[in-house]
């Protein structure tokens, strides 16, 4: 009695099912970095309009306390607090976009490996937010003008300046009230000086984009999937 010899099995080849495995991990790292930047979406944009309102604190108490005689020279730095404040939540809004354009670059990578449209969460805030790569100072977007964020960031702007008008107002009278000035004389100017210098920067940084540009190049190649 013979015994046919066994076929043989090839031994160079995918274990069944690697392909599938392979794809299946990706997705899960995908998804794990997409619930990342969800989570930086909202605790940045919390953080911002928490610091907006510490800010706004400082300044009114400032304020108030410049106008009694207890501490006339309280209002002196209001003018040059403020736009420090607007210097530091237009940080903190760069890290909203940064998350926002990561997750939608991440949506569309999970999109495009499962061949069909799943998450379209970037889509939805285009449409009710503002149109990301319309352009914008902040969150006043031209591709969305009317819109409740921009009406919202015109809003912040209107009240910011009214607390350095205050501000400013207020160290030119402590500085009129002064003997001998000195170089408190250069005080008023100088906030002048430094708020344009920040306002003109945060405008012209808007408006360039240089660091968004690069970062969604860097985005694009990271994401591309793989022939």
């Amino acid at each position: 009695m013979t015994t046919s010899a066994p076929s043989a099995q090839p031994t160079d080849r995918e274990p069944a099912g690697a392909p599938a495995d392979s794809g299946r991990v990706e997705l899960e790292l995908l998804s794990d970095q997409l619930a990342r930047m969800r989570a930086m979406l909202f605790a940045y944009s919390d953080l911002f309009f928490r610091r907006i309102f510490a800010w706004a604190v400082v300044v009114i108490a400032l304020l108030v306390l410049g106008s009694t005689e207890f501490a006339p020279a309280a209002v002196v730095p209001v003018p040059f607090i403020v736009p420090f404040a607007f210097l530091e939540t237009g940080y903190l809004f760069w890290y909203t976009v940064f998350a926002r354009r990561h997750a939608a670059r991440l949506e569309d990578a999970i999109n495009e490996r499962l061949g069909r449209e799943v998450l379209v969460a970037h889509r939805l805030e285009a449409a009710y937010f503002y149109p990301p790569d319309a352009p914008r100072i902040a969150a006043l977007s031209f591709g969305n003008p009317l819109g409740t964020m921009s009406m919202a960031t015109l809003g912040y702007t209107a009240g910011a300046a009214i607390l350095w008008l205050a501000g400013l107002a207020g160290l030119a009278r402590f500085v009129d009230r002064l003997r001998e000035p000195g170089l408190m004389a250069f005080a008023a100017p100088g906030a002048i000086a430094w708020t344009v210098a920040i306002a003109v920067y945060l405008v012209w940084s808007s408006l360039a984009r240089r660091d968004e540009a690069r970062f969604m190049r860097v985005l694009d190649e990271s994401y591309r999937r793989s022939a």
